[in-house]
């Protein structure tokens, strides 16, 4: 995978730096966070000196791991690209949308495990936005990526995501021209073993839900 940039400014820093030392006071007792000032702020050394602090405090939050699975970090790693992204998806401005997705996915996928909530959510949330769009480089690699990631997935809230994810990759095959049989008898089978498959939310709408119930209110 090409590399994810996300680019963060003081604040930022400091807002994540606060949420976690309220959240977990003693494992942030040690960390030291450098102070804004009110002048000087494109001084050489102060850069330098801040770019230490943030990187002391995110090689602190690596090494914790109630720390590094916490919402604080994760919103201070997606949100405001997040945000962005919902606001073209909103504009139904997929086009624009689809590579901050894909950035954002890039991004968690170097931090969390394959398969935790926060990377599986964001890899629907880019399929879902893929199957909008018609002839999108790498859509298929997506696709194939998310079914892959699903075969292992046992946590009861990503699973109700599992039978729109099988509708849209079977768009995005049917799009690229791959016969989607395979995936319309995936389809079947859950059907024949009493799941619902009918009427089912789409897989943009389902990302939205289950995020709000693992994370807390949609960002």
């Amino acid at each position: 995978m090409s590399p994810s940039v996300v680019e963060r400014r003081y604040t930022h820093f400091l807002n994540l730096y606060n949420a976690l030392k309220k959240e977990h006071p003693q494992l942030m007792s040690t960390v030291v966070f450098p102070k804004k000032v009110l002048i000087g702020n494109f001084d050489n050394d102060l850069i330098s000196t801040r770019s230490t602090g943030f990187e002391s405090l995110l090689n602190h939050i690596s090494t914790e791991s109630r720390l590094r699975t916490s919402k604080s970090l994760l919103d201070f790693l997606q949100d405001t690209e997040l945000s962005k992204a919902k606001e073209f998806i909103k504009k139904e401005d997929y086009i624009t949308a689809c590579p901050i997705l894909e950035n954002n996915f890039k991004l968690l996928n170097k931090i969390f495990t394959d398969r935790s909530p926060a990377v599986l959510l964001a890899l629907c949330r880019l399929v879902a936005c893929l199957t909008l769009l018609q002839d999108f480089p790498n859509s298929l690699k997506w696709a194939d990526l998310a079914l892959h990631r699903y075969e292992g997935v046992s946590d009861s809230d990503l699973l109700e995501l599992y039978v729109p994810l099988l509708n849209a990759c079977s768009k995005i095959w049917w799009q690229n021209g791959r016969n989607k049989e395979e995936l319309e008898k995936r389809i079947e089978e859950l059907r024949k073993k009493g799941h619902r498959v009918d009427g089912e939310t789409n897989l943009m709408e389902a990302v939205d839900s289950v995020e709000s119930r693992i994370f807390g209110e949609a960002r």
